[in-house]
């Protein structure tokens, strides 16, 4: 059943309940007592519904007495669920007490998988987004998280859901420009050299944006600004969780295929993570010509001399069944991915292979590949779920130095001279 239904067939159910009291007492009040009128009746009907009974003497008909005890306790059930709706769909009255919580700017796909995280783990959440209301219907009876509707650039928006006293705030909407602009003006107005820490978090996905911000931005006081990127977190987890140091030990040749956003993550924190005496290879695989991207990121990190690029469709890869090599299919193509997954498994055994997954595949074929191949799918989603918890001030208070600021002297609290720089990380 459409849960978007069910408050109407509610509301059907009690206005039929009410009808039949109605219907009953003005049928049955007469045979009980003669000297009642049609309103005389109805009106000792509608009585009930408040405990209000002043008749000679109780009734002794089955149909009266059923309605003197059912008649209130309709009333009271009704006035329950009217109050339950009426904070329910009047955010104002959910956050107008509410503090230490944390609100959520941009309910998309990436502000709902961070806002029903957040509030599985215990923590109140409060969302805001332009709407329309009917598109968050669904997803609201679900997780019951209350939501403002209106530009999160605006301030009275966001005091309305209670910022400033709110515990973090997170712009997390798909335009980098606009969390920037967010988070950046929500500071304007929360900055402050007291009270607690508290951080303002925003989702940019563009490397150059990301870098230009961590030079450009600055903050003082307690509230500070920090960025994150789900792709970038979902990288370094994956990467911490299937294939950390124990697991690449022999590893000679790593093949990144798709040199998308998360690809590109993918390499950049695998370089990171590689210890001085391992060396592997890095091969990127990609169907459109990233020689140039390659090349600069290779550069950046350092590892010019053992990072190549291929132009080539993953698919007409030749394979070698070799367990010094390592695969990881990025691309953004999930039935792509399943595909390559499935054509390796007819030339590979002892080779590590992950398969980037928007969605989930079918569990029948993901045991089937992981038992027999070795394959290991991993879930996007999942392993941003899973670095979620990871972020300062979003499920515990936030402390100073997680404001990350660095520079000529460090911002402190008790009177001692702040540094204006903040240096911006990812989450």
């Amino acid at each position: 059943m459409n849960t978007g239904h069910k408050p109407l067939i509610r509301i059907g159910l009690w206005t039929a309940s009410i009808l039949s009291v109605i219907a009953v007492g003005v049928h049955s009040f007469p045979r009980e007592y003669p000297e009642l009128s049609f309103l005389e009746s109805f009106y000792y009907t509608l009585r009930l519904f408040i405990l209000e009974y002043d008749l000679p003497h109780f009734p002794e008909t089955w149909p009266l007495i059923f309605i003197h005890f059912f008649a209130p306790l309709l009333a009271v059930s009704a006035l329950g669920t009217a109050i339950t709706y009426l904070f329910r769909f009047s955010p104002l009255l959910q956050t107008r007490w509410r503090s230490d919580h944390v609100i959520v700017c941009g309910v998309g796909r990436t502000g709902k998988l961070m806002a029903k995280t957040i509030k599985a783990r215990g923590i109140e959440v409060v969302g805001v987004d332009m709407g329309p209301p009917e598109g968050f219907e669904e997803w609201l009876n679900e997780f019951s998280i209350p939501m403002i509707y209106g530009d999160f650039l605006s301030r009275p928006v966001l005091e309305r859901a209670g910022a400033a006293r709110a515990r973090s705030v997170l712009f997390a909407s798909g335009d980098d420009l606009q969390n920037l602009e967010g988070v950046v003006s929500a500071y304007g107005w929360l900055r402050s050299d007291s009270g607690p820490v508290r951080l303002l978090w925003a989702h940019i996905a563009s490397e150059k944006l990301a870098e230009t911000a961590r030079l450009a931005l600055r903050t003082e006081g307690t509230v500070g600004i920090r960025l994150f990127d789900t792709y970038h977190l979902a990288a370094a987890k994956m990467v911490c969780k299937h294939f950390g140091p124990e697991v690449r030990e022999g590893v000679r040749e790593i093949t990144i295929m798709g040199f998308g956003k998360f690809g590109r993550d993918l390499v950049e924190v695998l370089a990171k993570d590689l210890k001085p005496s391992e060396k592997p290879h890095i091969r990127v695989v990609d169907i459109q010509n990233r020689k140039k991207e390659v090349d600069a990121l290779a550069k950046e990190l350092g590892i010019s001399d053992r990072m190549t690029f291929m132009q080539a469709d993953i698919q007409d890869l030749e394979l070698t069944d070799d367990s010094g090599n390592a695969f990881f299919l990025c691309t953004d193509d999930d039935i792509g991915n399943l595909a390559v997954a499935l054509m390796l498994t007819r030339h590979i055994l002892g080779t590590h292979v992950y398969v980037r997954m928007g969605k989930w595949p079918i569990s029948a074929i993901e045991e089937h590949l992981r038992e027999n191949s070795g394959i290991t799918f991993v879930n996007i989603n999942d392993l941003v779920v899973e670095g979620i918890p990871d972020f300062p001030g979003i499920f515990e208070p936030a402390e100073f130095s997680d404001l990350k600021r660095s520079g000529r002297g460090e911002s402190a609290r008790g009177g001692e001279q702040a540094s204006p720089i903040t240096e911006l990380e990812r989450g």
